[in-house]
C-alpha cells in the first residue's frame, strides 16, 4: 500500500485544526472535534470507514527527536502511516501514527489508551524514559492487538501518562522486525512490507 497525504496539507492551510482530533476518508478531512469520543460519536450511526488523527500543537514544527524546529522545515510532511487497533468487544478503530525508526518502542497517548481500556493498577509502578535535556516522560507498558496491511499482532506499547503529550509513534520493538518499511519522503509515501517467516 502506497500512502499519500493530502490531509496532512490540510492542516497546513488551517491551523485552526491544531489540537484537535480528525477524521479522514480518502485523503480528506472529514469532521473535526475536541476529543476522540466526540469524533467516534459523530459517526457512531454511520457505516463508513475512517482514520483518526490528533493534530500535535506544534504540527508546523519540524521534529528532531523531541524538539521541533519551525524556521528549519523544508518539506511539510510528516510519515504517518494507518494502524488499526483492535478493542476487546471486537471492534476496531484505525489511528494515524508516526512511523519514527528512532523510536525504540511504540507510543501511545494518555486519551488514546483510555478509549482502548487502559487503566492504573493502585500498587503498579510508574516507569520513566530520558529525553533529550535529561527530562523524563512517565509511562506504562501495554500490549495490544494491532493490525498492519491485514497482518494482526501483538505490539508492546508506552502508555503515556502526561495528559499533555498527543504524540502517537510507531517505533521499531516488534514492527520493525516483522515488517521491511521504505520512506520515500520525495513522493510523500510508506510502504510496509510483510517480512514473511521461511
Amino acid at each position: 500500500m502506497q500512502l499519500k497525504t493530502a490531509w496532512q496539507k490540510e492542516i497546513y492551510e488551517n491551523p485552526q485544526l491544531l489540537g484537535k482530533v480528525i477524521a479522514i476518508q480518502n485523503e480528506k478531512i472529514v469532521f473535526s472535534a475536541k476529543t476522540y469520543q466526540e469524533v467516534i460519536a459523530h459517526f457512531d450511526q454511520k457505516d463508513q470507514s475512517y482514520s483518526l488523527f490528533k493534530v500535535p500543537g506544534n504540527f508546523y514544527h519540524v521534529r528532531i527527536l523531541s524538539f521541533r524546529i519551525k524556521s528549519l522545515r523544508k518539506h511539510p510532511w510528516l510519515p504517518t502511516y494507518p494502524i488499526k487497533f483492535h478493542f476487546d468487544n471486537n471492534t476496531s478503530q484505525t489511528k494515524e501514527m508516526l512511523i519514527d525508526s528512532g523510536a525504540d518502542i511504540s507510543l501511545i497517548n494518555y486519551e488514546f489508551g483510555k478509549l482502548l481500556g487502559f487503566e492504573k493498577s493502585p500498587h503498579e509502578a510508574i516507569l520513566e524514559a530520558e529525553g533529550i535535556g535529561g527530562c523524563t516522560v512517565p509511562y506504562l507498558l501495554r500490549n495490544t492487538l494491532i493490525e498492519i496491511e491485514g497482518f494482526q499482532f501483538e505490539n508492546l506499547f508506552a502508555w503515556l501518562q502526561n495528559e499533555q503529550v498527543n504524540e502517537m509513534i510507531i517505533g521499531r520493538e516488534i514492527v520493525f522486525d516483522l515488517f521491511d518499511i521504505e520512506f520515500k519522503q520525495a513522493e510523500e509515501t510508506i510502504i510496509f512490507k510483510h517480512r514473511k517467516k521461511t
